[in-house]
Order: C-alpha cells, then sequence, then structure tokens
C-alpha cells in the first residue's frame, strides 16, 4: 500500500530523501539487534554457568550441614547462623547501563565481622567453613539475580529493537518504494 500524497517532483524528493533515512535508521538499528542477540548470548552463558556454581555448592554445603547436624544441637546451629546473619547487609544501586540505553538496580551483599572475639574451643571447624560457603552462596545468588533481572531487561531491548527492525522492512520502505514507482 503507497503512501498517499500528490504526484510531483516535489515529493518525489521529499520520497527518496525519506528513503535513504529510513535504509540508513534500518541498517543502524539491524547492526543494534544484532549486538544485543549477541550480548543476550553472552549474558545466558553466564547465567548457565553460575546456575552449575550453585547447584555444586549448595550441595555441598547440604553434605556439610548433614555431619554437623550430627554433632550439634539445632539451637546451637540456629544461634551460630541467627548471629552470622546479623552482620549481613544488602546494598542496592541504581545502575544505568549507556551500552544499549538499558537500567536496571544492582545488589550487593556486604558482611560486617563481627567485633567480638571468639576464642578458637568456642568456634567449630566445620561451622565456619560452612558459614564461609554460605556466605559464598549468597553472593553468588545475589549475582544471579543481578544476572537475571539484565537478561530479561536485554531481551526486552532486544524484542523492541526487532520490531522497529521489522516495521521499517516490511511496512515503510516497501510504502515508500511504492510511492516513488507510482511517481516515476
Amino acid at each position: 500500500m503507497r503512501i498517499k500524497i500528490s504526484p510531483n517532483r516535489m515529493n518525489l524528493l521529499k520520497l527518496r530523501k525519506r528513503l535513504k533515512f529510513a535504509l540508513r535508521g534500518h541498517k543502524l538499528l539491524k547492526d543494534k539487534q544484532e549486538q544485543l542477540s549477541k550480548e543476550f548470548n553472552n549474558i545466558i552463558g553466564n547465567l548457565i554457568q553460575l546456575r552449575k556454581e550453585i547447584d555444586t555448592l549448595s550441595q555441598e554445603l547440604y553434605s556439610y550441614i548433614k555431619e554437623i547436624i550430627k554433632y550439634k544441637s539445632k539451637q546451637s546451629i540456629e544461634s551460630y547462623f541467627n548471629m552470622l546473619n546479623k552482620h549481613l547487609n544488602l546494598h542496592t544501586k541504581f545502575v544505568p547501563t549507556s551500552k544499549y540505553n538499558i537500567k536496571y538496580t544492582e545488589i550487593k551483599l556486604e558482611y560486617d565481622k563481627p567485633k567480638t572475639s571468639v576464642s578458637i574451643f568456642d568456634s567449630d571447624p566445620y561451622l565456619n567453613y560452612v558459614s564461609t560457603k554460605i556466605l559464598k552462596l549468597y553472593e553468588l545468588v545475589i549475582q544471579l539475580a543481578n544476572i537475571e533481572t539484565l537478561c530479561e531487561l536485554v531481551a526486552k531491548e532486544l524484542q523492541r529493537t526487532r520490531r522497529r527492525v521489522n516495521a521499517l522492512e516490511y511496512v515503510l520502505i516497501p510504502q515508500i518504494k511504492e510511492s516513488i514507482k507510482f511517481i516515476v
């Protein structure tokens, strides 16, 4: 379907200029789409690797916790981990990514070590090891959440860019070409 305009030289020049502009915009959007799809594939690869790492770490933690439960009381374990959780702080930061005009919230975990000293006789090496691994697991889970959020935003931007490319390629550019043919 062609654009309804009067067939004169001035409109022909305008249409040719508009076609040139649309073709240039189409090329730029196509390049952006390719870059976004590469970025999306990289993010997906990172997600898969991070999920595997979290899975192996959680299985290792599960086996250690089963060992600890055999010789420690439930209350002592809970009190130890409650004390550990009191020193955890979550910080959120709004991060604009200038690369693809995407903005997302990044979460970071900070652990403030307790100021009270623990004697060697009171501490349990299994609990200490498990607590360091749990902190590592927390960091990995937060990193996973950050990457999944970024992945979702990149996917939305990719979808939006794909719609624009298709609108130019299959609607606007053919209409302009048809209108130019009609005038010529």
